[in-house]
């Protein structure tokens, strides 16, 4: 088994996951816990498995041994389209916007359990006589203005610069109101400008919401979180206060002279 910090009761867990792709062993008994209404940080070096551990809580890949839980319980047959309903809400790297969609529609997917079965563009369609499909406008404009991009509403991700394009996928993943938000690598592509107001804006979501935050600018991970864990190489080789991690020399050493302050 790999280092394993024990926490009182974690909102979200994975408890010994191990997977094999292509007859390589890419996740080993991979143990974390993410403290409710914390912001906590998955890092390592490139191909540690990182998203790969996404993937596995998100229902993309199903782990050959161990499990995801919440809140305590073992969530069986995850998919990703069954996250909504188990509160939980993920970015992708980059943006993974539809190009042929509004951003306001982009975001109204955010909530899609809430919407009627049935081809996007129907359940999309206006009118909006149903009430469901009202809320979730509703909803989506909330967020939108939250996150300063109502202006954007009917403009296309092609025709807004990156950074925008990132704050409305953000918002997709916020309109479901989870409980438990997974960040892939939000800051990439972004100026450390932006990385600021990011920074700012995934503090201020704590405590009332939980956030898992897998990002390679340590920077903003020291900045933002209260707990992080470190894999190297499919294994958990660290995990504390980000004072700890920096100073760990098991994290050092594997980051190889990569900056890891």
């Amino acid at each position: 088994m790999g280092y394993y910090l024990p926490l009182t009761h974690p909102l979200l867990e994975t408890v010994d996951v191990s997977i094999t792709l292509s007859g390589l062993r890419i996740l080993n008994e991979v143990s974390i816990g993410v403290p409710r209404g914390s912001v906590t940080g998955l890092i390592g070096p490139n191909g540690a498995g990182k998203t790969t551990v996404f993937n596995v809580i998100s229902g993309f890949l199903k782990p050959d041994e161990g499990q995801v839980r919440v809140e305590g319980r073992r969530i069986r047959h995850v998919t990703p389209h069954r996250l909504t309903r188990l509160g939980i809400s993920r970015t992708l790297q980059g943006v993974g916007l539809f190009p042929s969609l509004t951003s306001l529609e982009n975001v109204m997917l955010g909530a899609s359990d809430q919407l009627r079965s049935g081809v996007v563009a129907d359940a999309l369609a206006m009118p909006w006589t149903d009430a469901r499909q009202r809320r979730v406008r509703d909803r989506a404009v909330e967020v939108m203005t939250e996150m300063s991009v109502l202006d954007v509403a009917d403009r296309r991700p092609g025709e807004l610069p990156y950074p925008i394009q990132k704050r409305v996928a953000l918002a997709r993943a916020l309109v479901s109101d989870p409980k438990i938000l997974l960040l892939d690598e939000p800051a990439g592509g972004i100026s450390a400008g932006d990385m600021a107001d990011l920074g700012a804006l995934i503090k201020s979501w704590a405590p009332e919401r939980t956030v898992l935050l897998v990002e390679h600018h340590m920077e903003l991970v020291m900045d933002v979180c209260d707990l992080i864990w470190v894999l190297d190489a499919g294994s958990v080789i660290s995990a504390g206060t980000p004072e700890h991690v920096r100073s760990d020399p098991a994290v050092l050493a594997a980051y190889l002279g990569e900056d890891a302050h």
